[in-house]
């Protein structure tokens, strides 16, 4: 009989935990006003205060960080360091040698993505790439240059435009090949031991920074769906945009 009660007691508690918070009773809108338009508006029907939806702030401009302000509501104020873009994958292996493969997501748009002839083109100012985990036990940190004299353009500048750069045989460094699309998924590959990744340890989060001239996009893998070999490969999917840039 005690133990049944002891059961009862929990069921109680438990219930209390997770109901909802008492409604606030009104005779009008204003009262049931919290000061916080992040929260939704507030508003009185017969006798109890509502909340309308929360303001979701997404200016799907990766080169801001989004917030909201209880008095002023969304805000969106430039990234200092730079872009955060979202990735569909990275691939990391040490086989034969050093191998990368990264796709961006399709969030290289607005101030993420290099214009033409201006002072972050790639054709005109060359590009890089840096790669690094502070992961202990499997730190590394490198950055590896794409010049100039290996990036064209690919299409109309007038119009739908894309960048390419082309170093097959590896005479400026690892990175051989990338293509960098405006508003679409974007690619970068390479290989060789000029790359100073380890994988003695799942290396995650991957921090990665592409630098145009000078303009930072920088993405992060710490995707949940990852398959990590040690001392051998890292395949990470479907990562969001980071927080900041470092």
């Amino acid at each position: 009989m005690a133990m049944r009660n002891l059961s009862s007691l929990f069921a109680f508690v438990l219930l209390m935990a997770v109901a909802p918070s008492p409604a606030r009773a009104c005779t009008s809108d204003a009262e049931c006003d919290d000061s916080n338009v992040c929260d939704g508006a507030e508003y009185c029907q017969a006798g109890i205060c509502y909340n309308r939806a929360p303001l979701v702030c997404d200016d799907a401009d990766p080169c801001t960080v989004n917030s909201c302000d209880p008095q002023l509501g969304c805000q969106y104020k430039p990234s200092a360091n730079g872009c955060m873009l979202g990735g569909l994958k990275l691939k990391l292996g040490i086989r034969d040698t050093h191998r990368i493969l990264l796709q961006t997501g399709s969030t290289l748009v607005s101030g993420a993505f290099p214009q033409a002839l201006g002072p972050n083109d790639p054709v005109l100012h060359g590009a890089s790439i840096r790669l690094f985990s502070t992961v202990s036990g499997t730190e590394f940190d490198g950055t590896y240059g794409m010049p100039s004299s290996h990036w064209t353009y690919i299409g109309d500048l007038s119009g739908k435009y894309a960048y390419q750069y082309k170093d097959l045989v590896g005479a400026n460094g690892p990175i051989r090949i990338a293509i960098f699309r405006n508003g679409k998924a974007s690619k970068l590959q390479g290989s060789g031991d000029a790359f100073n990744f380890i994988l003695h340890a799942n290396p995650q989060p991957v921090q990665i920074v592409l630098r145009f001239g000078g303009l930072n996009d920088c993405l992060a893998f710490g995707a949940a769906k990852f398959k990590f070999e040690t001392d051998t490969a890292l395949r990470a999917l479907h990562a969001p945009p980071p927080a900041t840039c470092p």
